[in-house]
């Protein structure tokens, strides 16, 4: 989780919203990471907090912006070294009752780049685009129309546009 607030005007109840996601989360089965000490902030009281931390990173770009760069540097590090970018979940092992769920999709992305040529022209020839969002870690290039409605997903290595 992560949140901004204001600790000194919203001081008893500073990010309480990050704190009210975070259940929500939690409760729906996600493995939470990221937990910061409360160490340096000005506020009296807030949701956020789980034991002596709280729940995730909280900034603020009010009373110490000058403070926001360096706790996203150490909390992107403190993430990394949790297992954020493992497989498998945090840590690269999931608990047998939260694995997470892994969907072959390699027959419907053939399919879909097949048909993906004759969509596009279909759209574009209504004046809609395609943008190329390519993923280089699953070779995956997911392209979304311009209005948000419509999208493909192909093996296909990224595009530059595909505008009529």
């Amino acid at each position: 989780m992560f949140g901004l607030g204001d600790s000194v005007s919203y001081g008893e109840n500073y990010a309480d919203a990050a704190g009210e996601l975070h259940d929500v989360f939690e409760n729906l089965g996600c493995q939470m990471l990221g937990y910061t000490s409360q160490e340096g902030y000005l506020h009296e009281a807030s949701k956020s907090i789980r034991g002596d931390k709280f729940c995730g990173l909280l900034c603020d770009q009010v009373n110490q912006e000058e403070l926001s760069g360096p706790r996203v540097e150490n909390w992107v590090n403190q993430l990394i070294g949790e297992g954020i970018l493992e497989g498998g979940g945090a840590g690269g092992a999931a608990s047998s009752d939260s694995a997470p769920v892994v969907v072959d999709v390699t027959a419907e992305l053939e399919e879909n780049s097949i048909l993906m040529e004759e969509s596009i022209a279909a759209h574009s020839s209504s004046g809609d685009a395609f943008e190329p969002h390519y993923n280089p870690r699953s070779g995956v290039t997911m392209w979304t129309s311009r209005d948000g409605k419509t999208c493909y997903y192909t093996k296909e290595a990224a595009k530059m546009s595909m505008s009529p």
